[in-house]
């Protein structure tokens, strides 16, 4: 178990970095379009903008319902990276905390 929550752990906290950086470019890209795509879709903007990892939409089809997929690929871009990386971050830091007290049991076992 202790493993499990470290892997997800630090790949939420690694993945907060990530989604900053996407989140960055979906503002740097707003700016340049003088703010004309405050509503772009995740959707849109992975499709458009950052084809490399548009594959992720079809793993999350593999893992969660369609309907779930859809309604998360349609929200705004500008509005879930931030809500996203707090998640993340909220997330990793339970993982890891709980990795640690897992680890702490061990030895004083």
């Amino acid at each position: 178990m202790r493993i499990f929550l470290l892997i997800l752990g630090w790949s939420s906290v690694i993945g907060s970095f990530g989604d900053g950086a996407l989140g960055l470019y979906a503002l740097w890209i707003n700016y340049l379009n003088e703010w004309s795509l405050l509503n772009i879709s995740i959707n849109e903007f992975l499709k458009e903008y950052v084809q490399f990892i548009y594959w992720v939409k079809q793993v999350a089809f593999y893992v969660l319902p369609e309907g779930v997929v859809l309604w998360l690929f349609n929200l705004p871009a500008l509005l879930y990276f931030p809500i996203r990386i707090i998640m993340s971050i909220f997330i990793g830091w339970w993982a890891l905390s709980k990795a640690a007290q897992l680890s702490k049991q061990t030895v004083q076992s």
